[in-house]
């Protein structure tokens, strides 16, 4: 029979990756980025401990029921919490990244146009290669899935 020190883990992991996710979102949002370095290795390491203890508690359901309801009900406004937190912390990433991919265009954009590179010029390069693609030799088809297996 499992103990209900699981849900205590699992709260306790839940709690501090949440924690962490708002400082990085907070960093993010105040473009500190330099200071985001000293915080990856930190959610990596709560991250993991999240997912064991996730984990742990989809084995086990049953300790949910060993619980008051007052708890349980605790516990599910923590996690919406947590989630919040997570979506907050995604959309931050996202608009980082897009703001530095703006970034770099208009420096490559600016290079072009002092270097007299015309679009017709890049076009003759052909289409940007992304994803497996970029990985794999020109004029080889990527192969989603062999059929050999």
């Amino acid at each position: 029979m499992a103990d209900v020190s699981i849900i205590d883990a699992f709260r306790e992991s839940m709690i501090g990756l949440m924690k962490l996710l708002n400082e990085e979102t907070e960093l993010l949002k105040k473009r500190e980025f330099k200071t985001l370095d000293r915080l990856q290795a930190r959610k990596r390491q709560l991250a993991i401990s999240f997912e064991k203890h996730q984990t742990e508690m989809r084995k086990h359901p049953e300790v949910l029921e060993m619980i008051p309801s007052d708890d349980r009900t605790a516990l599910r406004e923590i996690y919406n919490r947590f989630r919040c937190a997570l979506s907050d912390n995604m959309l931050a990433l996202r608009s980082s990244h897009d703001a530095a991919e703006r970034v770099v265009s208009l420096i490559m954009e600016s290079v072009r146009k002092q270097r007299g590179i015309t679009a017709d010029a890049i076009q003759s390069f052909g289409k940007t290669r992304t994803g497996y693609d970029a990985y794999t030799p020109l004029g080889q088809n990527v192969a989603a899935v062999t059929k050999s297996l």
